[in-house]
């Protein structure tokens, strides 16, 4: 994790494929990179999906490669709840994509966080 605060983070805590949401997602994080905004973006509960290897939708476009690039853009502080994957959650995040943090870290991060996104 960065030593600096984020000044803003965006919470995942919705499954991919949800639509618009799904793509409003994405805009959200691409338009903070492009903007050069301090960000971070925490996968959360349900949100680890969109982490999980080999997608392949019923419809729309497969997200892997849309998250995979996002470090290219500047958005590369990406995370997911480490207790969450321990817990016994079924999808398992690719271990590439997004590094683990600890409950208590996202805590913080969220604590210094001036703005917080939940999608």
């Amino acid at each position: 994790m960065s030593d600096a605060p984020y000044e803003t983070v965006v919470l995942v805590t919705c499954a991919p494929y949800q639509g618009r949401k799904s793509e409003e997602v994405l805009e959200a994080v691409m338009s903070l990179a492009l903007f050069d905004r301090s960000h971070a973006v925490v996968f959360w509960d349900q949100g680890l999906e969109w982490l999980v290897d080999g997608q392949s939708p019923a419809q729309g476009k497969n997200l892997s490669r849309q998250l995979a690039a996002l470090p290219l853009y500047g958005s590369e502080a990406l995370f997911y709840c480490e207790e969450h994957r321990e817990a016994g959650w079924q999808a398992q995040p690719g271990s590439d994509v997004a590094t683990p943090l600890t409950v208590q870290s996202i805590a913080q991060t969220l604590r210094q966080a001036r703005y917080i996104e939940v999608f």
